[in-house]
Order: structure tokens, then C-alpha cells, then sequence
């Protein structure tokens, strides 16, 4: 009988690529995972690179659209069904290998506009399981091949996230505005390849409709789980006071201070970078022990590719800013946060325990 080695052609070629793919796409997921962090590493800051991803993520989409078709799962079938030929398997990897790439350049740009303890760490943190997932050759190959509903969200995954930090780039567009044109971009992509994948049944379809619906729920109706790149927060400082024409500081508070060094006046200066004209609206948000004490009003911005500053303070109505742990959170159109600064404020008697006369706050 004819074993499964010698299906499909029997060439020497044939009965050793089947022997040994297991063994090759492990060693190679190792390989991919290394040049991903390399990608991170040279790659990040490089703006005018963007529009060469979405180049890859078009190639992407045309050899998916051209070249994927629904085959049968060898590992879950069993050995009496033969592993893709060369050319599938050589298909499959230039697709992987430009998910990879896209996932891993895209990561440093998100986690710039991501702030820990956010609500938006969950996009950025599904960005980087899918970048690692997608160095494990065999399982995500699988998924590419048999898993229609997968591997169409993982294609408007990847193409969102790519479009989404393009647009603000290209044209002067509000980050919130760019979040729902990428999003309709990603699902109109799609479409095509949902139309040209081969379907199971009505079960299948209906998780695509569910797949496709909370894809757009969290991309549009949830906008602060999308951090608003390009945008993010370069610096952010205390002072006692500001002048508002200039925002020159005549100090610059540490990271602890007691509350009979404020005068009853803390002021927050924030310098925003932005690769581009980026029109957007922020707000600032002051937090005390985790309660909101002050909200700003909107501030509309255009920044500029040098980006922008923006300021605040808070005098409370008791006239004395009292003791706690304080956070500014800075927010863009939609509610995201990109941005946090913290300061201790102490009571007058701790300045004891790291004493240290008022003039050392002083540029």
C-alpha cells in the first residue's frame, strides 16, 4: 500500500519535506520570534516606513485572496491525509512571514500611545499575543488554512491596527475619526476573502456575523480601548505656577513634595510629540488616592510635526492642596488615555524624612 510519504509524487524531495517539516517550521518559529524582536528594535521611530506595511498588508490580502482555499487539517486529521505541497506551504509562509513583520513593526508605535492600567493595554496587549502567535509556524498555518472565521479576524485585526496608524500620517485627520475609517477599511477588506472562503455551514457563517459585529463594537463603540497613535507623551511637569503666554515654568517639582510647597496651586505642563499634523481634542484628568478631584475643559489642538504642549493646575477650594497620591491622565477625542503623570504630595512634617529647603525646586 502507498503511504502517505508517497502520496502526491513520491519524489526523494517529497518524502523528506514530509519528514522533516515538523522539525523545520519549529526551528523556523524560533527564527521568526527572533527577527520580530529585531523588527521591534530597528524599526521603531520609523515613521516613513508605515505606508510600505500597508504595502505588505495589500500583497497580503491579494495572495490570500488568490491563493488560500480550505484543505484538510493533516495534524487533526491523521497521517492518511497528506501535509500541503511545497507550493501551498511556500504560499502560506509569504503570507505569515508579512503578518509577522506587520504585527511586530506596528507593536512599538501602540504601546508609545498606551498608558499601564488603561483601558486601551487591551488592544495593544492583542496586538502582541497575535505578533508571538504568529511565529508558531504549524498551529497558525493550521488556523490560515482550516479556520475561515480566524483567519479573517486576524487579517482586519492586522489591517485595522496598520490603516488606523497611517491615516493621522497621510492625512490631517482627528485619531478618532481615523479609528472608524480603518475599521470600515478592515471589514470592506475582508469581505472579499469571507466571500471567497468555503463555509461548513450555517453555524460557521453565523460566527463570522458575531466575529465581524464585535469587531466593530470594540473598534468604534469602544473608542478608549483604541490608543490614539500616532500620538504620545513625551514629558510632563509640576510646577507651583505658569506663565500662560510663554507656559515657561520658574520651577519644577521632584516626584515628592509636601502640600505647604504648593501655595495651594499645582500646575502640570505636558509636551505631546506628533509626527504630523494631527487635529485632535485633549482633556486632562486629575486623580487623587484614585478619585477624579478635576476634569479640564476639551482643548482643540492641531499639532504640528513637532507636536504640541498642554497645560492645567488645580487649586482646591480649601486653599491647600492636601496630601495624597496624585495622577494626571491625559485624554484624546473619544475618552483614550496616552498619557500619565504622578506626584506625592506629603504633609509638612515629612519634608523631615527627605528635608530639604524650598529652593531646591528651583531650575
Amino acid at each position: 500500500m502507498e503511504s502517505p510519504e508517497d502520496a502526491g509524487g513520491g519524489t526523494w524531495f517529497r518524502r523528506f519535506w514530509v519528514r522533516h517539516r515538523t522539525a523545520f517550521w519549529a526551528l523556523h518559529s524560533v527564527w521568526a520570534l527572533a527577527t520580530g524582536v529585531a523588527v521591534i528594535i530597528i524599526a521603531r521611530e520609523r515613521y516613513g516606513f508605515v505606508p510600505w506595511v500597508v504595502l505588505f498588508l495589500i500583497l497580503t490580502w491579494v495572495s490570500t485572496l488568490f491563493f488560500s482555499r480550505r484543505v484538510p487539517d493533516h495534524e487533526a486529521d491523521g497521517p492518511g491525509v497528506a501535509p500541503p505541497g511545497f507550493g501551498a506551504e511556500a504560499t502560506s509562509y509569504l503570507t505569515r512571514s508579512m503578518y509577522q513583520e506587520t504585527m511586530f513593526f506596528l507593536l512599538p508605535f501602540y504601546a508609545y500611545s498606551t498608558v499601564i492600567g488603561s483601558a486601551n493595554i487591551v488592544f495593544t496587549g492583542v496586538l502582541a499575543v497575535l505578533a508571538v502567535l504568529s511565529c508558531l509556524d504549524l498551529v497558525f498555518d493550521r488556523w490560515l488554512r482550516t479556520k475561515v472565521v480566524v483567519s479573517l479576524l486576524f487579517f482586519s485585526i492586522v489591517t485595522f491596527a496598520a490603516v488606523n496608524l497611517l491615516l493621522p500620517l497621510l492625512l490631517p485627520l482627528d485619531p478618532r475619526l481615523a479609528t472608524r475609517i480603518a475599521a470600515g477599511v478592515a471589514i470592506g477588506s475582508a469581505l472579499p476573502l469571507a466571500l471567497r472562503g468555503t463555509f461548513s455551514g450555517p453555524k460557521e457563517k453565523a460566527y463570522l456575523g458575531f466575529a465581524a459585529l464585535a469587531f466593530l463594537t470594540t473598534t468604534i463603540g469602544i473608542p478608549k480601548l483604541i490608543p490614539p497613535v500616532p500620538l504620545r507623551l513625551e514629558s510632563a511637569l509640576f510646577s507651583t505656577s505658569i506663565d500662560q503666554e510663554s507656559l515657561a515654568l520658574p520651577d519644577t517639582l521632584p516626584a515628592r513634595v509636601t502640600s505647604e510647597d504648593l501655595d495651594g496651586l499645582l500646575v502640570v505642563l505636558t509636551e505631546v510629540f506628533a509626527p504630523a499634523i494631527v487635529p485632535t481634542h485633549v482633556s486632562l484628568e486629575w486623580e487623587r488616592d484614585g478619585k477624579i478631584v478635576r476634569v479640564s475643559r476639551d482643548i482643540v489642538i492641531t499639532a504640528h510635526d513637532l507636536g504640541f504642549r498642554v497645560w492645567d493646575s488645580w487649586r482646591p477650594e480649601l486653599g491647600e492642596i492636601p496630601p495624597g497620591s496624585y495622577k494626571v491622565l491625559l485624554r484624546a477625542s473619544g475618552g483614550p488615555v496616552f498619557g500619565s503623570a504622578k506626584i506625592l504630595v506629603e504633609p509638612p512634617q515629612a519634608a523631615q524624612a527627605y528635608g530639604a529647603p524650598k529652593d531646591r525646586y528651583q531650575r
